[in-house]
């Protein structure tokens, strides 16, 4: 009784030294490009979005309540922010079979920004997703700076606050170079 006890804390001991130094790193990883098809086929790049703002992807499908529930929140805002340069991308991972309801469901909801199909789940794959929604907000740089999976309501603040800090960040990067400019 007395190896097994010792057993279960020698093993607290290190899930907490594992996970202090996981959330003591902040490891940045740069978003895969990728092109996918937009509801009318055509092909929309990572790659060209970034050159005008951060992108915010969100996996969604048509079955799943609360990533429809998040789209809807996140919708509220992307208009402001689309003025920005932001750019948020809902990307469909429903198989071929129910594919042929997207536009429909898309055109009921009124969302003003770009969807685009990922039927055979390859950007799934590229992002790791292992569930939806899942969320992922990618800095100008290409850099993925949050990413999020499952949806509750407030999510959608913790995400604008996110999208927030990113602006501020270019604002102070924008006053630097203009200072240094000053400076010549």
């Amino acid at each position: 009784m007395q190896n097994l006890l010792s057993k279960a804390i020698l093993a607290f001991f290190i899930l907490v030294l594992v996970v202090s130094s996981a959330w003591g790193t902040k490891k940045i990883s740069k978003a895969p490009n990728f092109s996918a098809p937009d509801l009318e086929g055509k092909k929309v790049e990572l790659k060209t979005l970034l050159n005008d703002g951060p992108v915010l992807i969100s996996f969604w499908a048509t079955y799943c309540k609360p990533c429809i529930k998040e789209l809807d929140q996140l919708q509220k805002f992307y208009p402001e922010y689309k003025k920005k340069g932001f750019e948020m991308l809902a990307v469909n991972v429903d198989g071929p079979r129910s594919v042929s309801r997207v536009k429909s469901k898309v055109k009921g909801l009124r969302w003003k920004f770009p969807v685009l199909f990922d039927t055979n789940k390859d950007l799934y794959r590229k992002y790791h997703v292992l569930g939806i929604p899942h969320t992922v907000l990618i800095d100008q740089k290409g850099n993925i700076r949050y990413t999020h999976t499952t949806y509750r309501s407030g999510d959608e603040k913790v995400i604008k606050e996110k999208i927030d800090k990113l602006f501020d960040e270019q604002k102070e990067v924008s006053k630097e170079k203009e200072g240094k400019e000053s400076e010549k």
